[in-house]
């Protein structure tokens, strides 16, 4: 089996647990300035578990009438190699750019 195949399965079967007092926190950092990073949650800082939680924040959002946010998740490269993920919402945050430059503030990182 190849180390790729391998790789998957065990990415596949990771258990991502997220808390609906979580999520209600995301919701309303992102309604109070438009994204969440690793520095709120620290668990963002697993690629699968940040794309996971993006999706949850999402249906969330959907749940609610009169509500309707462009909620993205965006993975940037750092200096130095780090790679890090934010949750914004495109309405509030506009084009990836200015969401770059809020992750790298947000986590004391240099962005390319």
């Amino acid at each position: 089996m190849p180390v790729e195949t391998k790789t998957k399965i065990h990415e596949d079967s990771k258990k991502l647990v997220y808390q609906d007092s979580d999520v209600k926190k995301a919701m309303d950092l992102i309604r109070d300035h438009g994204y969440v990073t690793r520095e709120d949650f620290k668990q963002m800082a697993d690629e699968d578990w940040a794309e996971g939680f993006e999706q949850k924040i999402e249906a969330a959002f959907l749940k609610i009438d009169g509500e309707d946010p462009y909620i993205y998740f965006e993975q940037f490269d750092f200096k130095g190699g780090d790679i890090d993920s934010i949750i914004f919402d495109m309405d509030q945050v506009g084009k990836r750019e200015n969401a770059l430059k809020l992750l790298a503030e947000a986590i004391h990182q240099v962005a390319y």
